[in-house]
């Protein structure tokens, strides 16, 4: 794979019917330095390109690890698309199964951030899964068999064979290993292969691939070296290639190869990295850094000189002093100055002095660097502020959009790694299988899209589970939430309903009391008789007598026994209101005039209507006399009249 092109190399010229002659290129030679330039697309790091696609992958990976921009760049666009998994079946339990293997077995999400790595430095991430199983060695003597991790102590890997001396039969002698896979879900793991060490053939007529892997050289050293982890933990078809110096041949149904878009070229199956079309510009950008440091060695901190000087036209120092004692001297007035700052130092001469360098801040390249450093971030086609921040989103923003879009075709892609570790997985265990896909992609601050949505849902045309799953929320969840914090709120309620009305029953307690107290202080300040209930109160047999009404009674049913039903309970019956006012006016009219009018206040406050017909009967007592009144009572009793008296007629005087 050559990203230079053609007509570079032997036999390349107008003949050939190539563009570039064979001349053309990098000058090589012991005599000759410099470079030629053939052609105005040339340039000095054009003749350093990688022409094959492993030294591209080597290139891709030291700037990866060493430049700061590429490294940020490549991390954000592997780390910002990745969502959570949504699991689709008629199952919960199967549903549950799944969500829970592959984000607390597998960890696929920190698993997909891996691959993006190598899939956006290499543009390739070549990925299988290592299923579990125990090594056995067998004793070729007997029948004796056991895992090789049981009896350590007793064989070694020397020569690409394991040694065995057999516990039963002690024979020492080549055992038969053997590798016994076994059905465990923990025990199944996800592997990235290094591209460096994968080779693919593909067949551009039909478009097949085949994949082979170099076993790495540390790999080999350590099965040469008979590590007993290594040898346990290798699958014997890995030890068989090493001892035959062969590569490995990957299944079709356990290897998958994401790889990024290209043209249709000689591409010979890879993904074209994305760090190649920014290869030359991050050469650029090393020369600057170099030059910077050059400049920031050499002329940030200056050089300054001191030397004796003349105090006049006529006189000259080098002529009439040693100058070998007045730089000692000033060497000594130099080092007394920097013990003690406040030193004053007395020279007989005066000194000059001169600053070389220190001109570096003016030659410094940091706006160039910056320019290009942009540049590169452009190349890998991100925006500027999606690796610098300060980033908004914006319905408009055509970056945003192209950005987004990206990143939606490359969670399409990793919807087909989630798929074929799935159907692998379940194959293996006999699991169902299930419909997975990722939640899907959006920009985190894309608020006019949730007013949108909310607005949709407020009338109607939007479900709540679709709301909440726009904000990566789960009905279901959000439900279950919703139902404990509203028990929670009702205990707490109901609590405080009880603290308040255990208050509210303690307060109407004290104020009882307070104002049986208060009345009972009025009665004795105005002189009468003493509350109901006690001794001589209108209750007791002496109250009676008195004839005041106590304010817990009604008047309505003073002195009287309220009519009940043969099951006890109270019912109703007919007042007569003029009765009844009539019997209240004898008693308070039999009372001092001070406690007519307490009396009366309590029956006004009992029944306002009753009080008034009373308060009627009392001024007719007070403003009427004479016969047909009832003596002692103060009150008429007769009814009233029922005939008009008779009218004087017309001349009567």
């Amino acid at each position: 794979m050559s990203f230079i092109g053609g007509g570079i190399g032997p036999g390349a010229g107008p003949a050939s019917g190539l563009r570039f002659a064979s001349t053309r290129g990098r000058i090589q030679g012991n005599n000759i330095q410099g470079v030629n330039y053939p052609s105005p697309f040339f340039d000095v790091a054009h003749t350093y390109l990688p022409t094959t696609v492993k030294q591209l992958f080597k290139w891709c990976r030291y700037y990866f690890l060493t430049n700061p921009i590429i490294n940020a760049t490549v991390f954000k666009l592997s780390e910002y698309p990745v969502t959570d998994i949504i699991i689709d079946h008629e199952s919960p339990s199967v549903v549950k199964l799944w969500t829970e293997y592959l984000n607390d077995q597998l960890r696929f999400n920190a698993f997909r951030v891996e691959s993006g790595l190598d899939y956006h430095c290499f543009g390739n991430s070549a990925v299988s899964l290592g299923f579990p199983f125990k090594k056995y060695l067998q004793c070729r003597a007997c029948d004796f068999k056991d895992m090789a991790s049981k009896i350590r102590p007793y064989w070694a890997f020397t020569n690409n064979e394991f040694r065995l001396t057999c516990p039963k039969c002690h024979q020492t002698a080549d055992a038969v290993a053997t590798d016994v896979y076994f059905k465990n879900a923990s025990g199944i793991k996800t592997i990235r292969w290094n591209p460096e060490d994968i080779e693919i053939n593909y067949n551009d007529i039909t478009g097949e691939y085949s994949y082979y892997y170099t076993i790495p050289a540390i790999v080999r050293n350590d099965v040469a070296l008979g590590r007993k982890d290594t040898v346990e933990q290798l699958p014997q078809i890995f030890m068989q290639a090493i001892k035959e110096g062969k590569g490995i041949v990957f299944s079709k149904d356990n290897f998958f190869h994401l790889r990024r878009a290209t043209i249709a070229n000689q591409d010979r199956g890879w993904g074209i990295p994305l760090i190649l079309p920014v290869l030359k510009d991050t050469f650029y950008l090393q020369l600057m850094k170099k030059a910077q440091e050059a400049i920031l060695l050499e002329h940030i901190v200056p050089l300054r000189v001191l030397f004796p000087q003349a105090g006049s036209g006529t006189s000259d120092p080098y002529t009439t002093i040693n100058l070998v004692d007045w730089r000692d001297h000033v060497a000594t007035e130099i080092a007394r100055w920097r013990y003690d700052n406040n030193y004053i130092p007395i020279m007989p001469l005066p000194i000059g002095n001169q600053t070389i360098g220190g001109d570096g801040r003016a030659l410094l390249m940091t706006q160039e660097i910056q320019a290009w450093s942009e540049q590169i971030i452009n190349g890998m086609q991100v925006p500027l502020e999606f690796i610098k921040g300060g980033m908004s989103y914006a319905g408009t923003n055509v970056s945003m959009r192209m950005l987004e879009n990206q990143f939606l075709g490359y969670n399409q892609r990793q919807r087909m790694l989630a798929k074929y570790i799935m159907t692998s997985v379940s194959s293996y265990l006999g699991w169902p299988m299930a419909n997975i896909r990722f939640k899907p992609f959006k920009m985190a601050d894309d608020i006019q899209r949730k007013a949108y949505m909310f607005q949709l849902n407020s009338a109607g045309k939007v479900s709540d589970t679709t709301l909440l799953s726009d904000s990566d929320l789960s009905q279901d969840d959000e439900n279950e939430i919703m139902l404990r914090e509203f028990d929670k709120r009702l205990e707490v309620t109901k609590k405080q309903q009880l603290a308040l009305a255990e208050i509210q029953g303690e307060s109407q307690k004290i104020m009882m009391k307070y104002q049986v107290e208060s009345q009972q202080a009025m009665q004795a300040a105005m002189g009468a008789p003493p509350a109901p209930g006690e001794a001589g109160g209108p209750e007791s047999a002496e109250g009676l007598e008195a004839g005041v009404p106590s304010p817990m009674q009604s008047p309505l049913n003073a002195g009287q026994q309220m009519p009940q039903d043969q099951n006890g309970q109270v019912t109703q019956m007919q007042i007569d209101l003029p009765t009844m006012a009539q019997a209240q006016a004898r008693l308070i009219s039999s009372l001092p005039p001070a406690q007519q009018q307490f009396a009366l206040s309590n029956l006004r406050a009992q029944s306002p209507e009753l009080a008034q017909m009373v308060e009627q009967l009392l001024g007719q007592q007070g403003g009427g006399g004479g016969g047909g009144q009832a003596q002692g009572a103060g009150v008429d009793m007769r009814p009233l009249p029922d005939k008009l008296p008779p009218r004087r007629a017309a001349g009567m005087v």
